[in-house]
């Protein structure tokens, strides 16, 4: 009886344990050309991603820093071009110097830069080594005229991708995403490495971002196709202004204010340079248009108020001071101010 009932246990045991097996089997045996068929698929599109991820980062390099055999320009075009925009040739020899500038004391407690206010703060210098050369000198050879590349004509089907690439770019730009936003940017110049808005839209990211000897190489492309693109002039003047380069960042900014006068910003610019050269003057007359441009802006005011105390003018001080309050009833410091002039 008990050999009965063993030989019972294992049977038991053996359907217990044999047949999910034999079900599972059964079931990879039906399920197994979908299964490879999923791992395959996986392991492609892996593989493409890398790829493709690959590419843009060649081809990030290959528009950014483009090989000597891949482009005619030498240094005495790119300075062409920065002379035909600025509309002077200057005969002064340039400081050849390959290390880091550095600004005056002055500079780094600039009141301009401290209001800038709306838009017109200025990056810090203090890490930025650029340009390597200088484009502020004269030309003392005849070279040729540089060779633009032109725009490539592009079918339907590429002009609807790089439309629908501008679409989710702006969008990313939107969300803040700038690491998508510059691939995005990169995916569509690798369909029209001629197309100027997504140049322009990549050297104003690394502007902003501060990489701004990435953005030098692309504002000159961007100035050898349009030399009157007054954000591009005014952006390589604020280059070489934090560079040290006051002279040639004058110029273009000026360059730039002539071409869109209105501009608070472009104005602004200019300020900093008078203000870094020891022309307060010449700042306050700036700041002065700038306040007929936003005359209700206190930072603006605030600026050109404490201008004012720089050349011991109390009077137009205390008036900036006073329309401080007109606007910004609440601003504590013009309060302070006015308190301090009428003890």
């Amino acid at each position: 009886m008990e050999k009965y009932w063993t030989y019972l246990w294992l049977l038991l045991t053996c359907i217990i344990i044999l047949v999910p097996l034999t079900f599972l089997f059964l079931w990879c045996i039906k399920h197994l050309k979908k299964i490879c068929i999923t791992t395959f698929t996986l392991l492609q599109d892996k593989y493409h991603k890398t790829q493709i991820k690959k590419e843009l980062q060649e081809k990030k390099e290959s528009i950014i820093n483009p090989k000597a055999d891949d482009t005619a320009h030498t240094d005495e075009d790119y300075q062409e071009v920065i002379e035909a925009a600025i509309g002077e040739n200057e005969s002064s020899e340039p400081d050849t110097s390959t290390q880091v500038l550095s600004f005056p004391d002055k500079r780094k407690n600039s009141t301009v830069e401290n209001r800038a206010g709306e838009g017109g703060s200025i990056p810090n210098s203090s890490t930025s080594s650029l340009p390597e050369e200088p484009l502020h000198h004269a030309a003392t050879k005849e070279t040729a005229e540089p060779t633009v590349a032109q725009p490539s004509f592009l079918n339907e089907k590429t002009k609807k991708q790089l439309d629908r690439i501008s679409v989710e770019a702006n969008f990313l730009k939107n969300e803040g995403k700038f690491e998508e936003y510059e691939k995005k940017i990169i995916e569509g110049l690798a369909l029209d490495p001629t197309n100027l808005e997504l140049t322009k839209m990549l050297a104003d990211l690394y502007f902003t971002l501060g990489s701004h000897k990435k953005a030098l190489s692309l504002l000159k492309k961007i100035i050898e196709r349009d030399p009157e693109d007054h954000k591009s002039l005014r952006q390589i003047g604020e280059i070489y202004f934090i560079n040290g380069d006051n002279q040639t960042a004058e110029l273009l900014v000026e360059k730039a204010i002539n071409l869109k006068p209105d501009s608070p910003k472009y104005n602004l610019s200019l300020v900093e340079i008078y203000y870094n050269t020891d022309r307060v003057n010449d700042a306050i007359a700036c700041m002065e248009k700038i306040i007929k441009l936003r005359p209700a802006n206190t930072n603006y005011l605030l600026t050109l108020a404490e201008l004012y105390e720089e050349i011991n003018d109390i009077t137009n001080a205390k008036k900036h001071y006073f329309n401080i309050l007109e606007f910004e009833p609440s601003n504590e410091k013009a309060k302070k101010k006015l308190k301090q002039y009428s003890e």
